[in-house]
């Protein structure tokens, strides 16, 4: 909650200059736009392996580079021999049956990595084909992730991709609004394009063909994940809005739509950490609701913070916001994009203050976060992060 609305004067009942319920409204406009469902079929995706291979590695599809084209080759192969191996009639239902979405971030790529070497196919390359093979059936719209996987990935060759292989002319327009306006505001411009690749990755077509809901699926979506850059989140709705491909009446802004209104659940709050140990998970959720009737919601939001925020994954890197995080039990704190003999040496014990406490949550919302209050409901966990759970953030690579 904001000061704004903490100190606005309320109308009462029946007064002059009352705010109409934003609900009803929210909720009209929810059903006037909604987003595009999920597919079962399309022609892409029923595709046969030989036949896909091909039009995978042919332009568009073929870089500049020769062992970038090498690499994509390589990835797509093996990513659909792998594939091959479970049940479906489409790409699109062997990738649901392979689970890999159970898996946040970077971690799914054990789960071809563990089969070629199995098979014995396996090389020591095979990690960065992989990413580059998947990179190539998600913009050839050979699969469609689900949003709430793709935004715990990077996705920086994700926009680049899409706008070469799937809509050339949708980007090119998106670019010419953003050197119109000024320099300053190109880098908004690059993270608006890669929500907006996003969306195409996971409902297919191109950018006109981009529905309002769609755009409030994705605002959604970011919000629940904890996802990072206040205005600039939505930022890809104005852009799509100013290109004039959305029907008559559409809102000026998505906040229409109230992404901006309401309070999450316990469990969303913390959930928005992706804590992988369920044990941890639960014990905060019941700790917290515990605390809640005596905080208010930005108290209790700054205390999920410095709980769950404690935490990482022992395969990925830490939530954004969170870098002084201890490393899960067994495991070491990682850098994603640094060499792990890098990561030893930029990860050297930091200062007492910088090693994050649930004292910390006492100081920042008012409430008795220490270990000790714990122990009402389970045993002492002593060693913060180190002993308890593992949380995850975004790949980095796509």
């Amino acid at each position: 909650m904001t000061a704004i609305v903490k100190h606005t004067t309320r109308n009462k009942p029946g007064t002059a200059g009352a705010a109409a319920p934003a609900q009803p409204r929210n909720s009209q406009l929810r059903r006037q736009f909604p987003p595009r469902p999920a597919r079962e079929w399309w022609p892409a995706t029923a595709q046969g392996e030989d036949e896909l291979l091909l039009r995978l590695t042919s332009p568009p599809f073929l870089p500049e580079v020769k062992a970038t084209q090498a690499g994509r080759r390589r990835g797509t192969a093996k990513l659909l021999r792998w594939l091959s191996s479970f049940p479906g009639d489409t790409w699109q239902q062997r990738w649901e049956a392979s689970r890999a979405e159970d898996h946040p971030g970077s971690s799914w790529v054990q789960l071809p990595l563990r089969w070629l070497c199995d098979s014995g196919l396996g090389a020591s390359y095979d990690e960065n084909d992989l990413s580059s093979g998947l990179l190539m059936l998600i913009c050839g719209d050979v699969i469609r992730p689900r949003m709430a996987w793709m935004v715990t990935r990077a996705r920086r060759h994700l926009a680049p991709v899409m706008a070469e292989v799937r809509d050339p002319a949708g980007f090119a327009r998106l670019r010419e609004l953003a050197e119109s306006g000024p320099a300053s505001a190109l880098k908004d411009a690059r993270l608006a394009a890669t929500r907006i690749a996003t969306i195409l990755a996971c409902k297919g077509g191109a950018v006109s063909d981009i529905a309002v809901g769609d755009c409030v699926e994705m605002a959604g979506t970011q919000r629940l994940a904890h996802s990072r850059g206040g205005q600039k989140k939505v930022d890809f709705y104005l852009r799509l809005h100013a290109l004039g491909i959305f029907p008559a009446g559409a809102p000026a802004t998505i906040r229409a739509f109230g992404m901006a209104q309401g309070q999450l659940t316990i469990e969303e709050l913390v959930d928005r950490y992706r804590l992988q140990c369920k044990p941890v998970r639960d014990l905060l959720v019941e700790y917290l609701k515990e605390r809640r009737p005596s905080l208010d919601y930005a108290s209790l939001q700054a205390i999920s913070a410095s709980l769950a925020g404690l935490f990482w994954g022992q395969d990925r890197g830490p939530v954004p916001g969170h870098r002084h995080a201890a490393a899960a039990a067994g495991g070491r704190p990682r850098v994603e994009g640094r060499p792990a003999d890098d990561q030893a040496q930029r990860h050297r014990p930091r200062r007492a203050q910088d090693r994050r406490h649930p004292a910390a949550a006492e100081r920042q919302g008012r409430a008795d976060t220490r270990p000790g209050a714990l122990s009402r409901h389970r045993p002492v966990v002593h060693g913060g992060a180190r002993t308890l759970g593992a949380v995850g953030s975004p790949e980095p690579g796509q």
